[in-house]
């Protein structure tokens, strides 16, 4: 099963680990390291208590923080190998991200490429809202664009996508990875609050590297979409890591108390996920994708 830790200190995947940290203003880097411990701490606490889903939520926000920025990194040395090891070992317990990770990662080996880059839409389709709710947030209008990248992705399926369609996807791919790795992801204060009386924060999007993997999955869609949409069999494997993503644990985890199993709006978005599975293994032509996934893009997860 892949994990959520794609390299032995970085939340980043094998293809994007050579890439350096961000570095961050001095003044930054001493608050993000103070922010960084401080999550670790948390998730000391809550491992001790036996709660491994909310140890999980803290000690990958901590290991998220100290590996994006290469000073912070430096600054915490005191208990980042520990950090490590306890989130590496909470890969193999019986977690509900990791649960749901390894039925998709089994269920996308009876698809084609081509029905995973649908699966894959579909999943990205139903964070259009919640992305919406965040780009207000300070330095995160990119997360505004992705009604503009799901129009591209979709058109892609439908025709071949133009030039101009290309070049601006490609540019958000890198743009999205400096988003990821930036300090505008991990500010606490980057938040906004719901109707329901609670408070959704861009850093719920961390969880189980789910930004990561949708960067990656995003990449592989640009360069499918280069060749032509017909071409898609023989490009590389989709990476559908973040799907599970769409569960939005870490939100859950923050708001709510329980077995993330009996919140109800877990329950439908994991029978969305199945939905999907059996919707695209039945290869829909472009019509019927591009119905569905509007119909996701007007879906508030959260409260349904």
């Amino acid at each position: 099963m892949a994990g959520f830790l794609k390299g032995l200190f970085s939340k980043k995947s094998d293809k994007e680990a050579d890439v350096p940290p961000q570095s961050s203003p001095r003044r930054e880097v001493t608050e993000l390291s103070k922010l960084s411990e401080k999550y670790y701490r948390m998730g000391k606490e809550y491992q001790l208590k036996g709660d491994l889903e909310r140890a999980r939520l803290y000690l990958e926000r901590a290991s998220t923080i100290y590996s994006n920025f290469d000073q912070v990194y430096d600054e915490c040395e005191s208990f980042m190998y520990d950090c490590d090891e306890q989130v590496g070992m909470l890969e193999d317990e019986e977690l509900l991200y990791n649960e749901i990770l390894e039925q998709v990662e089994e269920k996308a080996e009876e698809l084609t490429n081509r029905q995973s880059y649908i699966w894959g839409i579909l999943s990205f389709a139903r964070l259009q809202k919640i992305f919406q709710k965040l780009s207000g947030c300070e330095e995160c209008g990119i997360l505004k664009e992705t009604g503009r990248v799901l129009d591209v992705l979709c058109h892609g399926v439908e025709q071949t996508t133009t030039s101009e369609e290309l070049g601006y996807l490609q540019d958000y791919v890198n743009r999205f990875y400096d988003f990821d790795n930036s300090e505008a992801f991990v500010r606490e204060t980057n938040q906004v609050s719901l109707e329901n009386g609670r408070t959704l924060q861009v850093f719920d999007l961390n969880g189980n590297s789910t930004l990561t993997c949708l960067h990656l999955f995003l990449d592989k869609c640009a360069y499918i979409l280069e060749s032509g949409f017909h071409m898609a069999d023989f490009g590389e494997p989709m990476e559908l890591d973040f799907i599970p993503g769409t569960l939005m644990i870490d939100y859950y985890l923050r708001n709510e108390e329980g077995d993330l199993h009996e919140i109800a709006q877990i329950q439908e978005e994991v029978k969305r996920i199945w939905s999907d599975f059996e919707f695209v293994k039945e290869d829909p032509d472009a019509q019927a994708v591009t119905e569905r996934t509007g119909r996701y893009r007007e879906l508030d997860i959260l409260n349904v």
